[in-house]
């Protein structure tokens, strides 16, 4: 909304008749009186400009009598176009009138000004709601903004008011219904379906080539146990290798019972191994319960030796038709909950195949055969699995969250992405590598596919951005599709950033000190201006904002600066009282004028103007 923006009450009867509802339908607004060649309101008439808002209101009495004591607003809408002196082409921002009663204001004329009154409050509040909900249409559209203006705009303000309008509660889909249009619309003559089977298939059998079932009994030190820095071991495919066929991130290298450590360079055995002196011995139990686990399938066995998470990972490798290739415990139980499917006395591999179960009563009900690793995918690229799912009504309930970090000069990639942290234990620094806000924000969004996530970077334009972003540069344009990363973070160098993540900067346009955002990053964000304007300004405090306003004019202002990109906002003179304003003029305006005056933004003329103040 530009600054000069004015704001005025209007009627909406014609002839004795309450005309609103055609104003709304066809988007005009005009003078009664001016439609029979009655131009008594002419000279206000001409005030009206472009870009004006209109409150359309109709007067209404209080218990007997007809004397008018409150006033109801019908329609709030902006100027488009002016078709004549008295008629207007609008843009109402409701479809319909609403109604809203405001006691003790009367407005009786066909247009005057908008006085400072309850109606101005509401107004201003309402037009602060649909800026803000245009600002979000972008936001949705682009997933990165920048809201950029000179300094006391509300920038910061703003982003973070949208930021809570956006991440706020709120219901959404039924999840039996997904699932079913998920069957339904399945098409696995699809070209990305068919490429990703094929692959998943030439994975499986890479490693099925080099441990096959029975090759498991004859394991090996050197081709079982992860640690060693080598591709082909088997510990290294259940982590890493086969990701793609069932996510398996133990935590700790202890899951393995053996493994290889670095730091103490010797094999390090836990669980029913770590009593056994001969490393060769210890291997010999490891490889002989695991043969037995993938011929049996006795897992009640295996899981004297092994976890439960471990265990799923082996039977949806070797079994992927007979087990799910899910093998969180969390994951499984809150995907069955979300479905109404009973958990009671069940344990970690019947809740697994109990899973499996609905998937294939789901294929033979839609006649499809989607495999079930594409029911995972779908599963986790839907729901929160990880916390849970709360319903209310059969609908999914969300609620996303917000962040704010601020850039400054010495921020850098390893604050904001990924980096190596130095930590003490034992009394010996260890340095680890750790993830950052934003790719533990990417991470929260990614868990939680249906909610909003938004990081606020306040001053974005501080820092060296394509330092700070790095690779990271090309996820914001591709989202979903990840980019390997500086550095390697539990196995893995990729990052991602989901759809459902935001990012909204903010960028003093008066601050000549910072570097300039380049366009790789430019054209990857939407700038969105917010500059002064004076409606927020209350009627004691507008005086001071113009006399300000005028020091932003031709022969004071630097031909260096535009007007625009400098001229201090509203929320300097937005105060209580007179008292506060002054305090406000006096501490804060003053000195970031004579400080303009002292940067050449201001000429030295500006100096007696700005010693009245």
């Amino acid at each position: 909304m530009e600054k000069n923006t004015n704001y005025w009450v209007v009627g909406s009867f014609h002839g004795g008749e309450d005309i609103t509802n055609r104003f709304l339908k066809e988007s005009i607004w005009f003078d009664g009186y001016g439609e029979n060649n009655d131009y008594r309101y002419l000279e206000t008439l001409k005030l009206i400009n472009i870009g004006d808002i209109l409150v359309m209101k109709s007067s209404a009495t209080k218990g007997k009598g007809n004397s008018i004591t409150f006033t109801k607003v019908k329609g709030i809408g902006q100027v488009l176009y002016k078709i004549a002196d008295h008629k207007f082409e609008m843009k109402w921002f409701k479809n319909e009138a609403f109604p809203l009663d405001f006691n003790h204001v009367s407005y009786r004329k066909t247009i005057e000004s908008l006085r400072e009154d309850s109606i101005s409050f509401y107004v201003n509040n309402l037009m602060n709601e649909i800026e803000n909900e245009s600002i979000i249409k972008v936001l949705e559209y682009k997933k990165q903004i920048i809201l950029q203006g000179p300094p006391g705009t509300g920038k910061t303000y703003t982003a973070e008011a949208i930021a809570k309008q956006f991440t706020e509660v709120e219901t959404v889909s039924n999840p039996s219904e997904l699932l079913d249009e998920f069957y339904k619309n399945f098409n696995a003559q699809d070209s990305e379906i068919i490429k990703s089977r094929e692959e998943r298939q030439d994975l499986r059998e890479r490693f099925l080539a080099s441990f096959s079932k029975e090759s498991l009994k004859t394991l090996t030190l050197e081709n079982y146990c992860i640690g060693t820095g080598g591709r082909d071991n088997f510990c290294w495919w259940i982590e890493r290798g086969l990701k793609r066929l069932g996510y398996y991130f133990p935590g700790s290298s202890l899951s393995y019972r053996l493994y290889w450590s670095k730091s103490k360079d010797e094999y390090v055995k836990s669980g029913f191994a770590k009593d056994i002196t001969e490393d060769n011995k210890a291997m010999k139990l490891v490889a002989t319960a695991l043969y037995n686990l993938v011929q049996s399938k006795n897992y009640n066995e295996a899981n004297k030796y092994f976890g439960e998470s471990f265990i799923l990972k082996i039977l949806n490798t070797y079994y992927p038709n007979e087990y799910a290739p899910v093998n969180a415990i969390n994951y499984i139980k809150n995907a069955l909950i979300l479905f109404g499917v009973e958990i009671t006395n069940l344990d970690f591999v019947q809740l697994n195949q109990r899973l499996l179960a609905l998937h294939n009563q789901k294929n033979i009900e839609f006649k499809k055969e989607v495999k079930p690793h594409e029911f995972m995918r779908f599963l986790v690229e839907n729901f929160n699995l990880k916390e849970g799912i709360k319903l209310s009504n059969n609908q999914i309930v969300v609620k996303g969250a917000y962040e704010i970090v601020q850039f400054h000069p010495a921020y850098s990639y390893e604050d904001f992405v990924r980096g190596i942290v130095a930590e003490v234990e034992a009394k010996q620094p260890t340095f680890t590598v750790k993830n950052k806000i934003l790719a533990e924000f990417a991470e929260r969004a990614t868990d939680n596919p249906k909610a909003k996530f938004v990081l606020i970077i306040d001053e974005i334009n501080r820092a060296n951005l394509p330092a700070v972003l790095g690779e990271l540069i090309y996820a914001l344009e591709y989202r979903g599709k990840p980019v390997n990363t500086l550095y390697e973070y539990e196995g893995e160098r990729e990052i991602k950033l989901p759809n459902n993540l935001y990012i909204i900067g903010t960028m003093n346009t008066a601050d000549r000190s910072v570097g300039h955002i380049d366009y790789a990053i430019r054209r990857r964000f939407s700038f969105i201006d917010l500059l002064p304007n004076e409606i927020h300004v209350p009627d004691f405090g507008k005086g001071k904002f113009q006399e300000v306003e005028n020091l932003f004019s031709e022969g004071i202002l630097s031909s260096d600066f535009k007007k625009e990109d400098v001229q201090i906002g509203h929320s300097y003179f937005m105060a209580n009282n007179e008292d506060e304003l002054d305090i406000k003029i006096k501490y804060e305006v003053v000195p970031i004028l004579k400080e303009y005056v002292k940067d050449g933004v201001l000429s030295e003329k500006a100096i007696p103007e700005i010693e009245k103040l």
